[in-house]
């Protein structure tokens, strides 16, 4: 048995080109559809909405800041307060002038269809999950040939009882080996460990003490107004398993590491793919796991790329987005289905120039010589 570790794939209200390479790169590097949906949440990451504009022959980029800090995208979609996080953001950006009416039609699509899913109480969806699966929808009815993947939350995912198991037998104990990682990287806190849900549904944090070899739980804040009430509680180590055993926990990526080590290291073949950022290579010398490095699928940005970019500044390229590609012609949406094929087939992005004074034009020029 082969146990596959997916977490190159997050929630995101706008995702961007790297999206369709992620799909195809999932199948074709895994051999199956089938894999579990990043639910971790990143400072201000995945809800965010910017919306590019070619003006002067040069690339501006318009943001359309929220309030939101950290995404709760792990608690259940029929919590009321959970789903209005994230149709707040579209809400938000709707409120803005700046989106053009087709914009405008994208993202009142994107926070109904969303909106719908979590109003489906019955369907068991986590907040991730419900998003994944509107902009999944929406995705593939611009590039049909994109394949199909079924990502879930570790929270309702068998592979929880597995990583969980996995955790209970790291060499020398968890709590042991986390703080010897902390203080061979100099930080004696590590403030966002992993996340939690309370009983009483609150999103919580997980963080070490790596100086005094502790865990604790607080309340994570998720929006920049928020006020978390409420003191840090102890958590012990078997606590913390158990929690994710419940379905009740999310991992950060230094945990789900330790548990893939813990599990290779009791000769179960296991394979990651997403970023890794050297904790395999760490975890060798630390665990005496000699074959560590070789859990990852591919080196780091290589389990996707954004498919096709724009010129944005001296050094820098921005990638195309969801909503923006929505609301360009069905004639773009043709160039980018050629954009994709050739991207993969290069296996890098697509470099495209500025058009036409706007993206439909950009995006029809750089697929017109790819549907000849």
């Amino acid at each position: 048995m082969t146990f596959d570790v997916t977490d190159a794939w997050h929630p995101t209200v706008n995702p961007s080109a790297r999206m369709p390479v992620h799909h195809h790169r999932h199948l074709a590097v895994l051999g199956h559809s089938d894999g579990l949906l990043n639910e971790f949440p990143r400072h201000r990451g995945g809800t965010t909405i910017r919306l590019p504009r070619v003006r002067d022959g040069r690339l501006h980029v318009v943001e359309l800041g929220g309030d939101s800090v950290f995404a709760p995208w792990w608690l259940p979609a029929s919590e009321f307060d959970a789903a209005r996080h994230i149709t707040r953001v579209y809400e938000t950006a709707l409120r803005h002038p700046e989106p053009t009416k087709e914009e405008r039609r994208v993202l009142v699509g994107l926070r109904e269809d969303f909106a719908a899913r979590c109003a489906e109480g019955s369907n068991g969806l986590t907040v991730g999950e419900a998003l994944w699966q509107a902009i999944d929808t929406l995705h593939r009815r611009l590039t049909p040939s994109r394949p199909g993947l079924n990502l879930t939350s570790l929270t309702r995912s068998d592979a929880r009882h597995t990583l969980a198991r996995a955790l209970g037998h790291v060499p020398g104990g968890l709590l042991t080996a986390l703080v010897r990682w902390a203080e061979q990287e100099q930080r004696p806190m590590w403030p966002l460990l992993a996340v939690a849900t309370s009983p009483e549904g609150v999103p919580l944090r997980v963080r070490l003490h790596a100086e005094d070899s502790r865990f604790d739980l607080s309340p994570l804040p998720t929006t920049s107004g928020a006020r978390p009430t409420g003191r840090p509680v102890p958590l012990g180590e078997d606590e913390l398993i158990n929690l994710l055993d419940a379905g009740r926990l999310i991992l950060g990526s230094r945990l789900t590491a330790l548990a893939e080590v813990a599990l290779h290291l009791g000769g179960i073949p296991v394979r990651h793919f997403g970023n890794t950022y050297g904790a395999f290579d760490t975890l060798s010398t630390l665990l005496s796991a000699p074959e560590g490095p070789d859990i990852p699928c591919c080196p780091d940005d290589e389990d996707s790329w954004h498919y096709a970019d724009l010129p944005h500044g001296d050094d820098h390229r921005y990638p195309l987005h969801l909503v923006e590609l929505a609301a360009c012609t069905p004639e773009a949406h043709a160039a980018a289905e050629a954009l994709i094929k050739a991207s993969l087939a290069k296996g890098a992005p697509i470099h495209l120039e500025l058009k036409g004074g706007d993206l439909d034009a950009t995006v029809r020029a750089g697929g017109a010589g790819l549907l000849r």
